[in-house]
């Protein structure tokens, strides 16, 4: 479907009247990257719990300042990403606005943390809010196919790591590669749990035809390699 010039101009401006609101924008507050940065060191030097309350101070404040708002609200990483949540809502008479990440952030590092504290089906609804805001972020429907490959829900799992492939394009460039490998990854690691090692073989060589120093991937098909030498061998 073609989509009007002026409907997306309409969207854009939609956008800018957002972002031009008046004080107390928590999507101007430079206090919420802090928040954001300190939630994410501590999820990495092995504290989840106390990332949590850090997380929960930027969803509420934006909760706070958007949560009456009619328009549809999307938070993006990249232009490509704004573009297409912007698209989705072409035909949305209540308009949209576009936000920074940190929103969706908030929400996607609180459910890796509560993963760590093995709250998984928490984590999963929380990720859920993130995609939400953020339909198109390779990042987060990555992280909700690990989720399900947690709970061996390979169906669901397949289908948001192949998600997450196609819309790998629109992730900012310095993360791009690295997200496209962690999700083909984990494509082939649902393949072999499936007992399909011809197509998991083919989807790790994918990974080091992209990126040869890829070392999981080369872990993985060596792997595979052994098991259908074995299946060979019987």
């Amino acid at each position: 479907m073609r989509h009007t010039t002026s409907a997306i101009a309409a969207l854009i401006v939609a956008t800018v009247v957002g972002l031009a609101a008046s004080g107390g924008d928590p999507d101007k507050d430079p206090a919420m990257e802090k928040q954001l940065w300190d939630a994410r060191h501590l999820i990495d030097s092995k504290n989840p719990a106390a990332a949590i309350p850090k997380c929960d101070v930027i969803i509420n404040s934006y909760k706070a300042y958007y949560g009456a708002r009619k328009e549809k609200i999307y938070c993006s990483r990249s232009g490509p990403e704004t573009l297409g949540s912007l698209l989705t809502a072409v035909h949305d008479t209540k308009g949209a606005i576009a936000l920074s990440s940190t929103w969706a952030d908030a929400y996607y590092l609180k459910s890796y943390a509560l993963q760590d504290l093995r709250r998984l089906s928490e984590a999963k609804a929380t990720l859920q809010l993130a995609l939400k805001l953020s339909p198109f972020n390779s990042q987060y429907l990555g992280e909700l196919g690990e989720i399900y490959a947690l709970e061996k829900n390979w169906p669901q799992a397949m289908k948001a790591f192949k998600e997450a492939e196609d819309n790998a394009k629109l992730a900012p460039d310095e993360t791009r590669a690295d997200e496209l490998g962690r999700v083909r990854r984990g494509q082939g690691y649902v393949l072999v749990e499936l007992g399909k090692l011809d197509e998991a073989e083919k989807k790790y060589q994918q990974c080091l035809a992209a990126n040869p120093n890829d070392a999981k991937a080369k872990a993985e098909l060596q792997y595979v390699r052994e098991q259908k030498a074995k299946g060979k061998a019987r």
